[in-house]
């Protein structure tokens, strides 16, 4: 996990010298699955995201260890990562791209700003491209950045079994809460 991180860290920061770079590893993924929203029998999160931010041009990058997602059940999660994410295979999601309409001055001044990103998500060994609104929060020495966005398991070439497809949505919600201390 460490040596993919560091790889893309190294290439957020080429030809970067001078640029403010800023890095967390308290990334917060939430994500439910279940047809019915106000049942969380399938909701999980994540706690361990590790995110870099290029404050000059808005570059971002994101890992989450599978691994580190939590269930309220135990079975869940063994079943999350055994059967359906194989996360042995594919221990990390990983996210690479580009706030557009960022620009560094916002940076100066607190306030909430909307934007998009867009880039690329890799998730069980496959690579998609991603574009979602993105809510920016800056509020004193803290940035933290707001993703909502949903994901279809067969995408990403995820097998949901057929005793459990039925309670599921066809595409899951997820948020990303990523904070950043400047």
């Amino acid at each position: 996990m460490k040596k993919i991180f560091f790889i893309i860290l190294g290439s957020l920061s080429i030809g970067m010298v001078s640029a403010q770079k800023y890095t967390t590893r308290e990334g917060n993924i939430y994500f439910n699955p279940n047809k019915d929203q106000n049942n969380k029998e399938y909701a999980a999160q994540s706690k361990e995201a590790t995110a870099v931010f290029q404050s000059n041009d808005g570059s971002v990058a994101l890992l989450v260890p599978m691994k580190s997602f939590r269930f309220n059940n135990a079975l869940l999660e063994e079943h999350f990562n055994e059967n359906y994410l194989h996360s042995n295979k594919y221990p990390n999601g990983t996210y690479k791209g580009k706030l557009v309409g960022y620009s560094a001055d916002m940076l100066a001044k607190d306030g909430t700003y909307d934007m998009v990103s867009e880039g690329q998500v890799t998730l069980h060994g496959v690579t998609k491209n991603f574009k979602s609104p993105v809510k920016m929060t800056v509020k004193g020495k803290t940035v933290t950045f707001l993703c909502n966005f949903k994901v279809r398991a067969e995408d990403y070439n995820i097998e949901i079994p057929g005793l459990v497809k039925p309670k599921l949505a066809a595409e899951t919600p997820l948020t990303a809460t990523i904070p950043f201390k400047l």
